[in-house]
Parts: structure tokens; sequence; C-alpha cells
């Protein structure tokens, strides 16, 4: 296990760990949309060098979403819709990581799988081509359970990895990642262990969460640095 350093940049970083992140900072989407909205990503998603909004629309409770639409932000209309409600959707991404410049749709789901029955979280991949959605990894799971995900590029080779937050047995939390290897994904660093780690997201260009320690809580965010993940608390 790799291990982590943690500078903390200010005497006053108790007072900043009170701050939490939610979700995107803001739901300013690029079009206007008639409907409700979970979650959103953009990106370079048909391979034509074209911004695609994929917008996860709310369902019937907070806790899942519904559909999976795209638009086109050029032409400021839909251009594929499917209902995931099956799937019990909560989470949306977008990003290239198998590194042909061409950004994959990632969906997080909560459902069993054939070779782990049983109800959990779970990262299906998915691939944008001919006008539809086509399936390009639905693995059962990360290395073990986790809480949440994004797509990121921690080590500058412009390709994102997986970062996840996952539960040790103990019910401590560790930061994870995972690199595309042609048919699935492969574990390639993770942090020690802290009594928890919440609110991941990509803020202001970095990896940002929140991290408990003990009796401190602060804001921090996620750098690589000589093959070891380094977190920074946030000012």
């Amino acid at each position: 296990m790799r291990k982590i350093k943690i500078l903390i940049t200010s005497l006053g970083i108790i007072a900043i760990s009170l701050f939490y992140f939610y979700g995107h900072e803001e739901m300013d989407l690029p079009i206007e949309i008639d409907e409700k909205v979970k979650d959103y990503a953009m990106g370079n998603i048909a391979g034509d060098n074209k911004e695609y909004l994929v917008v996860l629309t709310k369902g019937k409770d907070r806790e899942y979403g519904k559909d999976i639409v795209i638009y086109s932000v050029d032409e400021k209309e839909e251009v594929y819709r499917k209902d995931f409600s099956h799937l019990n959707p909560w989470k949306v991404l977008v990003g290239d990581i198998d590194g042909d410049r061409w950004d994959e749709i990632s969906v997080g789901v909560y459902k069993e799988s054939p070779f782990h029955q049983v109800m959990a979280k779970r990262p299906f991949i998915y691939s944008f081509k001919d006008g539809k959605i086509v399936p390009k990894w639905r693995g059962s799971r990360l290395s073990r359970p986790f809480t949440d995900y994004v797509f990121y590029d921690i080590d500058n080779d412009k390709v994102n990895e997986i970062i996840s937050i996952e539960i040790l047995e103990d019910g401590t939390n560790i930061l994870n990642t995972y690199k595309w290897k042609g048919f699935g994904f492969e574990g390639f660093l993770e942090s020690e262990s802290f009594p928890k780690i919440e609110k991941l997201m990509i803020k202001d260009g970095k990896v940002s969460f929140n991290v408990k320690d003990g009796k401190k809580k602060f804001a921090a965010s996620l750098k690589l640095m000589d093959d070891i993940l380094v977190i920074e608390g946030v000012e």
C-alpha cells in the first residue's frame, strides 16, 4: 500500500474544515433543459471534437435518477435518451479512460451483478457510437465497496483514472486509483486509511474531498508526487 503525505497549509485549517462540497458547484448548464437534473457531465463523447451534455434526470425519489439524456451543445438539441431507472443510477461522469481522445460515459448504478449477487454501487462504462450508448465495461465492482468515484488524470498521462472512496473491513476509508488495461481496470495507487473521506468531486481542476481524522475535519485536495498520493489542506 502506498503511503500518503498530509500537508496542512494553514493553521486555520480546522476552521476551514467545516466547509463541505455538494456535487457540482452549480447546476449552470450550457443549454436550457425543461426537466429536473440530478447530475450532468460534458465531453467529446462522439469522437467528433464537439461538446455534448450528458444529463441524468431526477427520478421519483432523491436517491436515484431516471433517464440518461444526451444533448448536442452546438445544436442545443436532444440527440439520445434512455431510461436507466432499472439500474438505480445515481451519478454520471465523462472522461477519456483509454487514451483514444474519445470520451467515455460512466453511470454510477446500484444493483446486483451476475457474479456478485449483492446490491452495491458499481461504475458502469459506456461508449457513445452511431448515436447510441454501447456498453464498454460493466464489471461487477471495484476492489472494495465504495461510496463515490470521479474521473481524473492523476499522473498527467493524458488519460483519466478512476479515483474512488473505498471502505475497508474496519469501516475506515481510503482513496484508491485505477487505470484502464484494455478489458478492465487495474489498481494503481491507494492512500492510507482515514476514519472518513467524503464529498469527492472535481473542483477548480483538482480532486477535492473532506477528511475526518480524529477530532479534526478538513477540506483537502489530492496530488501525485514521486509515486505518493499527497493530500493538501485547502485554505
